[in-house]
């Protein structure tokens, strides 16, 4: 019998070239997975970094906004006597008085900061507006049900730095001081502290220091809102209806971001009394009332800018509203300037956010009265 030869069976698989080009595909796939998934933590963490940065500055915000729309000056009616300029009668009874006119102890006022704060303030450490007002906040020392408590407010931007602000063992762990721009909450007690000396924390004293009021312990009564707040613009206006009933500009009332309510004409900067007619009517204007509507205006800068911004100035203030050619001296002007503000911060490799808002003042009794 004749034997069978024996045939190796045929080996199935891949080819060395067919390996090397499923390993090419495969590297190709997950170089690809790899990539979009780092793009896309990348942009996670980068939205998450610019809200982390900017939280602060929306909350600062959105205090502001509040309390500003809750400002009151409690305006009433009385008699005016040209004898005294005020609702207080003249020695004389036979003396008549000479017109109904509003009248209120409490005062509205915005300017620039250096204009309001005094000859110590310079553009560079106080750039922008402050604004300081009254409004039924509750704040107390030592009581806790009286929720409407008057109090005076105010707002407004110092550089300087962190020391007094934070805990005491950064200091002593080497940690240097930051220095910042800041907004600024000036907020006493309704009530004199008592623990206090007699000349420090006097509380809402805008009955007895008429237009000074916000100077008074300015530095022991006020605290830090929120760092990296570069500017802060308070723009009094109009509506759009009331400014075309009345063919003028909404900022007609404030055309130099100046409102005093103790003024009847804001267009200047003196304070200008009551006017009296020959009829027995007053003209008032603006006097002793709220502006219908602020437009609030807060520029902040994320941590990184603000280190860096530092940094190129060895820690010092600098005139960016200067250098960037942006007065705000003109609320005519106001996109004007804010847009050469925005052009010079990008152009320095800022990384900036402007929070704008038009504020209806609660309490505003506009009556268009001249």
């Amino acid at each position: 019998m004749r034997a069978q030869p024996f045939h190796r069976a045929k080996a199935s698989g891949f080819t060395l070239l067919e390996i090397m080009i499923s390993t090419v595909i495969v590297s190709v796939i997950m170089l690809v997975c790899v990539t979009a998934l780092d793009q896309t933590q990348r942009t996670w963490k980068y939205s998450q970094a610019k809200v982390e940065q900017f939280r602060e500055a929306r909350l600062a915000f959105e205090a502001i906004t509040r309390h500003i729309s809750q400002a009151t000056l409690n305006t009433y009616w009385d008699y005016h006597y040209a004898e005294t300029g005020t609702n207080e009668a003249p020695p004389d009874a036979a003396v008549q008085p000479s017109a109904y006119v509003r009248f209120s102890e409490l005062q509205f006022r915005t300017d620039q900061t250096i204009n309001l704060l005094g000859a110590t303030t310079t553009p560079a450490d106080h750039p922008g507006h402050a604004v300081f007002f009254q409004a039924p906040l509750g704040l107390s020392q030592q009581h806790r049900e009286l929720g409407t408590l008057l109090n005076a407010r105010g707002y407004f931007i110092e550089f300087g730095s962190d020391v007094k602000d934070r805990p005491p063992f950064l200091g002593q762990r080497g940690i240097a001081e930051k220095f910042r721009y800041r907004l600024i909450e000036y907020r006493p007690p309704s009530e004199r502290a008592t623990s206090a000396p007699a000349s420090t924390e006097q509380g809402n004293t805008v009955y007895v220091k008429p237009d000074e009021w916000f100077r008074q312990d300015l530095a022991t009564s006020s605290e830090p809102l929120a760092d990296n707040i570069i500017l802060l613009l308070v723009s009094p206006r109009v509506s759009e209806a009331t400014a075309k009933a009345a063919n003028r500009n909404v900022s007609w009332v404030a055309p130099s971001y100046r409102y005093n309510s103790l003024d009847t004409d804001n267009s200047t900067t003196t304070v200008e009394p009551v006017q009296l007619n020959e009829d027995g009517s007053a003209k008032q204007g603006t006097q002793h009332l709220l502006p219908p509507l602020v437009q609030v205006t807060l520029v902040a800068l994320d941590e990184p800018s603000a280190q860096r911004l530092a940094e190129q100035h060895r820690d010092k203030p600098v005139d960016l509203l200067a250098e960037a050619k942006s007065t705000f001296t003109e609320a005519a002007f106001y996109e004007r300037d804010l847009g050469r503000l925005k052009d010079h911060l990008s152009a320095q490799r800022l990384n900036y956010r402007v929070f704008t808002a038009a504020v209806a003042m609660r309490n505003a009794r506009w009556d268009g009265r001249e």
